[in-house]
């Protein structure tokens, strides 16, 4: 299936796909089926087979009608067995990869397979969900925005000290590595190590995927966008599935409140979004911290160069991390950065964004208290207002001239005032989505990358 899917994102078919049409269809598909079916399946996760525990979990005043309630308990039920399935996978998973008696190649390779496969299941489980949404109407997202008083004491001192508001632990955590799993010409593995911020807490999660000889490569460290999680879909698409083949260490983090590291009741970075301007500092305080201390994990590991980088969120993420490097000990600072589909103007995201108005977000903070004032407030902790760590002939971007995700102005204000040159700078007549998907056809700003970070 994978194979069939890159097929056709390489082929001609792609050109006529990947255009703003596209994205036009894709805005409203996410916030008006895909977040209403994620709601009502993290309900459905934390609600151990009972419906008054899922109609209480789901924040909802949807009434369904009786046929529809039928329908909705099967639902509810198939998750919770996907759920315990997905459970036992895991818990093998992590025995073979972490725990004290190594098993064999074969059953490694078994069993990431196993836990991969449970996991696509219970993912693909909201999809049950269809009829209630359709009878009855869901929300795409549970709001629980934390007033501006409940963001100051949290946060307000990190505001105050721009240089320390993103300071890594000291001592840094120690990143346990998995046993290496075979992948074609390399190898596949894990790394875990607790997460550096605790308006997050648990555990930070990132798969590695290495070519023989991993120890002289260039890393790159590159997160994901909201709600995507590799680690627990199969066949997604992905816009760097073409750096597989150059020689590349690729370490693939999952983002706070994603996958592994989901919050009980929520689905995959919904947390993000629901707790309004709370939710994405507490998710860009933790993340950038850890893409840091993967730098650092990645220059210890190896001689190569070590690149941090990312798609939507992910870059913005990795953007906030290139400026706070200023103030991190040399082997947490990048050599080299990718941002793709990015903007560095994070209010104008949160309130002109085509994606966040369909799923609620500036009416939910308005109801809040939050304007834009409030918003552009705690810029420092969410925006780079400052100079990256490195120079912007370091820096490649793809920018997708109409995508009203990422507001295309902000992300090409951001080209300039960093000072990214015209051969490092790619600009598509494309919408947010479209410019990344259709990095699979033509993918010449990941061949510049490639080339620049070879070259250092």
């Amino acid at each position: 299936m994978s194979g069939v899917l890159d097929r056709l994102l390489r082929s001609p078919v792609a050109d006529l796909v990947f255009r703003p049409w596209f994205d036009r269809l894709a805005i409203p598909a996410i916030a008006g089926m895909y977040c209403p079916l994620s709601r009502a399946w993290a309900a459905a996760l934390v609600a151990d087979g009972v419906p008054e525990r899922f109609r209480d979990a789901l924040g909802s005043d949807a009434k369904p009608g009786p046929l529809t309630k039928r329908v909705t308990r099967r639902a509810i039920s198939r998750v919770g067995r996907k759920l315990s399935a997905y459970e036992a996978a895991a818990a093998r998973w992590e025995a073979d990869f972490f725990g004290p008696e190594p098993p064999s190649p074969q059953r490694l390779i078994a069993s990431e397979a196993a836990r991969h496969g449970a996991a696509h299941a219970l993912m693909a489980s909201r999809l049950g969900f269809v009829p209630l949404k359709l009878a009855a109407g869901i929300g795409p997202v549970k709001w629980a925005v934390a007033p501006p008083p409940q963001v100051e004491r949290r946060h307000g001192r990190r505001l105050g000290a721009p240089e320390l508001a993103f300071a890594p632990p000291d001592p840094p955590p120690a990143i346990e590595r998995s046993r290496p799993m075979a992948v074609g010409g390399g190898e596949q593995f894990w790394l875990r190590f607790p997460t550096p911020a605790p308006g997050v807490g648990g555990t930070a999660w990132a798969r590695v995927n290495a070519p023989k000889g991993e120890a002289g490569s260039p890393s790159l460290i590159f997160t994901h966008g909201i709600a995507m999680e590799p680690e627990f879909w199969r066949h997604l698409a992905d816009p760097i599935g073409v750096l597989g083949g150059a020689g590349l260490r690729l370490i693939r983090p999952e983002g706070p409140w994603h996958g592994r590291r989901m919050h009980p009741g929520s689905y995959g970075g919904e947390p993000v979004l629901a707790r309004g301007p709370l939710g994405f500092i507490d998710y860009l305080h933790a993340h950038v911290i850890e893409l840091g201390l993967l730098t650092a994990w990645a220059r210890q590991t190896g001689s190569g160069p070590v690149a941090i980088g990312g798609l939507s969120l992910g870059a913005l993420t990795a953007q906030l991390a290139a400026v706070a490097a200023r103030d991190w000990p040399a082997a947490m600072r990048p050599d080299a950065v990718l941002l793709l589909t990015t903007s560095g103007a994070v209010t104008e995201v949160t309130f002109d964004s085509r994606l966040m108005d369909g799923l609620g977000l500036p009416a939910a903070l308005a109801a809040e208290g939050w304007d834009r004032n409030a918003v552009s407030r705690w810029a420092p902790l969410v925006e780079p207002v400052a100079k990256p760590a490195l120079g912007g002939e370091r820096i490649v971007v793809l920018l997708g001239t109409v995508d009203n995700v990422t507001p295309f102005a902000g992300g090409e204000d951001l080209v300039r005032k960093w000072a990214v040159p015209e051969d490092n700078l790619f600009l598509r007549p494309q919408g947010h989505f479209s410019a990344s998907l259709g990095l699979a056809r033509d993918p010449a700003p990941l061949d510049r990358f490639v080339t620049l970070l070879k070259q250092l």
